[in-house]
């Protein structure tokens, strides 16, 4: 009996840990560049970013000059992720001060077909961790 229990200790244990350490095969990244438009920089609006393997997306907005920059904690090496250009992002946290003070209103039309992933035509692939520079020409 006791020789029994030690056993699907070791069995269990080993099952546990062989599910530890998954992570470590997806390490984190950060995506930066510049969103052009026209050869411009774009200035405002969001660039989303959407692994299709796991359906893990992050975003971050564009500032004045163009930049951007996401931050993921665990990317799927190796695998294309879908982009989208969109509208800036407001937190809800700052939904307060914005009724307050609300931002200007977008100034450029970016053209629709990149609103979507699956439309745009945009994809960035990651192959290490660490940064991966991305520039986006709209």
């Amino acid at each position: 009996m006791h020789r029994v229990s030690t056993v699907w200790i070791v069995v269990i244990s080993a099952g546990l840990l062989g599910g530890c350490g998954g992570e470590k095969e997806r390490p984190s990244a950060v995506i930066q560049g510049v969103v052009t438009l026209g050869g411009q920089p774009l200035g405002q609006g969001s660039v989303h970013f959407t692994s299709p393997q796991t359906g893990e997306s992050a975003y971050a907005n564009i500032g004045p000059e163009g930049n951007y920059s996401v931050e993921f904690p665990f990317v799927d090496l190796g695998h294309a992720y879908q982009v989208a250009i969109g509208k800036t992002v407001v937190e809800e946290t700052d939904a307060h001060a914005l009724a307050v003070n609300p931002p200007p209103p977008m100034t450029v039309k970016i053209p629709p077909k990149y609103s979507e992933r699956t439309t745009s035509g945009l994809s960035v692939t990651i192959d290490h961790g660490g940064e991966t520079q991305y520039d986006i020409a709209l």
